[in-house]
């Protein structure tokens, strides 16, 4: 098996962990390009710069020494059985000039942006008229989307169907569901002490209004500090901000805590985060509604909720997810053989 990974050029939850996935099942056989840099343990950049302060994905691969050159003729030279283009909207320029020698079964396409949008449906490809007629991704190769909602679906109709309807459009064959994934190295082992109710970053304003010394915004400077913090209380609230998806839902998950995500129930079902419902977590609409929920849970059952949310986190792993991944492009090769060589 070999893999090229197109890398994007700044960090991008759902293209970065699923790369930390694949190269920690696959080692060497899954060539970044350009280096991945902010990866690996070898980035001596600081990683409080990057988004979301580094924690949880970055700096943690171990550097391989990797051929990275020739990229264009290898591909053209057919030595690699995946391809794959994360952040589609900003690789579209590879994605055109590789096409010839792309196909269904030796490319896949991750759409990991917060908008509903597919690829030369949003944004500059409506701007410029000369762009209208680019080749559509998701026609002819497996196309993962992380933000994907009826609205997703309407776009390809140009917005003709009234928004009501969207729901009842068929969807692409090609179009695949995707979320982000965690390292399983930052899932807790053993289920920690809990000295509080929430801890301090709070995302959603109208709850953090009543909770002491909360804040919105990013509320320590170090992984550590804001794991600890986590593993200390007993629920972490988390909400839709930009996407449906957040590494945030994850990280409450692997420290042990209770997520209480609002209005979790009106996510589409298509739309990432997949497996969270009221078996492993909290779904609430406002802080009275909120405690009223929290208020009726004994200590049983928040052990229950505290282990279902626990096993739906280890479910999605950047190994369990790059799994996925790989079974779905070769459904007859059984994972543990994906490590030899398929390309004669």
């Amino acid at each position: 098996m070999k893999i090229l990974f197109f890398t994007p050029s700044a960090p991008d939850y759902l293209s970065d962990s699923l790369f930390h996935g694949l190269r920690t099942l696959l080692g060497d056989k899954v060539l970044d390009y350009p280096k991945y840099e902010f990866l690996y343990k070898s980035f001596d950049y600081p990683k409080s710069e990057l988004y979301g302060r580094g924690f949880t994905l970055y700096g943690l691969l171990e550097d391989v020494s990797i051929n990275r050159l020739n990229i264009h003729y290898r591909v053209k030279d057919r030595r690699f059985d995946l391809i794959i283009f994360p952040s589609i909207f900003e690789y579209f320029g590879f994605f055109l000039e590789l096409l010839p020698y792309l196909n269904f079964y030796n490319t896949i396409v991750l759409d990991g942006a917060d908008s509903a949008k597919l690829y030369t449906f949003a944004g500059k490809w409506w701007r410029f008229p000369q762009w209208w007629f680019l080749p559509k991704a998701h026609t002819n190769f497996r196309y993962y989307k992380r933000e994907w909602t009826p609205e997703t679906i309407r776009n390809l109709w140009y917005q003709i169907p009234p928004s009501n309807l969207s729901r009842f459009l068929p969807a692409p064959k090609n179009l695949r569901t995707i979320s982000f994934s965690i390292p399983s190295e930052k899932i807790i082992t053993n289920l920690p002490l809990k000295t509080k109710l929430f801890p301090k970053h709070i995302v959603d304003p109208e709850v953090a209004k009543y909770v002491n010394e909360s804040v919105t915004s990013y509320a320590f400077e170090s992984e550590t500090d804001y794991y600890y913090d986590l593993q200390s209380s007993k629920y972490g609230i988390t909400t839709k901000r930009s996407g449906w998806d957040c590494l945030r839902h994850y990280e409450i998950a692997a420290n042990g805590t209770v997520p209480c995500f609002k209005d979790l129930d009106k996510k589409p079902k298509t739309c990432a985060p997949h497996g969270l419902d009221q078996s492993n977590c909290i779904i609430y609409r406002n802080y009275d509604d909120l405690m009223n929920q929290i208020s009726s849970i004994n200590d049983q059952q928040y052990l229950e909720l505290q282990k279902n949310s626990l096993n739906w986190v280890k479910q999605n792993t950047t190994l369990e997810r790059a799994k996925q991944v790989l079974t779905d492009s070769f459904p007859d090769v059984p994972i543990q053989l994906l490590s030899q060589d398929l390309v004669d």
